[in-house]
């Protein structure tokens, strides 16, 4: 009998093919493909496509996090995640300004393990501000290594629109050290780039994946906005897009609304933030009931 060891069970050669069998069928019926167990053309292709995601990357519902005072307790946190069904929390590490001390956040580092010992996943995030990268890459990566998030998110808004030279700063010294301790990285900004085409959007294009923000303050859109920002992203060249939805400025039907307008292609959406959700507090119903296409 061939024996094959995986982990701590010892398999035999028919269960291990029987395994496999049962894989290939399970990717078949997630792709709507005929589920016969054959590897063929388009089989192949589904399976390249999965064995080419990068691992680690933001599943299912997540939300943004400025302070920890805004979550509570532990207990408190991991209660509500469980409520809403939340599997990922992106805690603010650092925000720099231009003229004065950047304000920076360790907190959390104790709700972000007790997330992670619970099964979940958590990010850090911060605001750069040009000039200031070396800070900011030190700081950012020192939180998510003592934390053991999965990476970082970089939130580039209004200090890069006339600092073209800035951003490929920024990323060239990000993305190698994020590299190098094992943590991806991600990017959020403008929900609507066609309004900022002087926003260095090229320069982070090498990130694993982008998080527009769809917040649409002013409602004024329309329906199909979500998708037009999904698209425009995966147009400039980010290969993987996560919707970033608001919890401020919405009636409990206007967000009903955004919701049923989001289909969120890459297995994720996040919410901005925990602090307006509680301001509102219908709003947690709403993340509750959202389901992933």
């Amino acid at each position: 009998m061939v024996t094959v060891r995986a982990e701590s069970l010892d398999l035999s050669l028919r269960e291990l093919l029987f395994l496999l069998d049962r894989g290939v069928r399970a990717v078949q019926a997630d792709h709507g493909l005929a589920i016969d167990g054959i590897v063929g053309p388009r089989t192949r292709a589904a399976l390249d496509a999965l064995l080419r995601e990068p691992v680690g990357l933001p599943r299912g519902k997540g939300m943004f996090v400025r302070s920890i005072k805004h979550v509570g307790s532990i207990e408190a946190m991991l209660a509500r995640v469980a409520q809403t069904g939340l599997r990922w929390l992106a805690f603010q590490g650092i925000w720099q300004y231009a003229d004065k001390k950047s304000s920076r956040w360790t907190g959390f580092i104790g709700h972000a393990r007790a997330l992670r010992a619970a099964g979940h996943a958590c990010w850090v995030w911060g605001f750069p501000w040009p000039g200031r990268e070396a800070e900011f890459v030190e700081v950012l990566l020192a939180s998510a290594t003592s934390c053991g998030a999965s990476g970082v998110l970089v939130d580039a808004e209004a200090p890069y629109l006339d600092a073209p030279e800035a951003a490929p700063r920024l990323m060239a010294a990000l993305l190698p050290a994020a590299r190098a301790a094992g943590l991806a990285v991600g990017f959020t900004s403008y929900g609507a780039p066609w309004n900022f085409p002087r926003f260095p959007w090229a320069a982070f294009t090498g990130v694993d994946f982008a998080v527009p923000q769809i917040y649409d303050i002013d409602n004024n859109q329309g329906s199909g906005y979500p998708q037009r920002s999904i698209a425009a992203y995966r147009e400039l060249g980010f290969s993987r897009v996560i919707p970033a939805c608001p919890t401020f400025g919405k009636t409990a039907a206007q967000l009903t609304a955004l919701h049923a307008a989001i289909a969120p292609p890459d297995g994720a959406a996040v919410w901005w933030d925990w602090y307006n959700s509680t301001q509102k507090p219908f709003t947690w119903n709403h993340v509750r009931d959202f389901e992933l296409p």
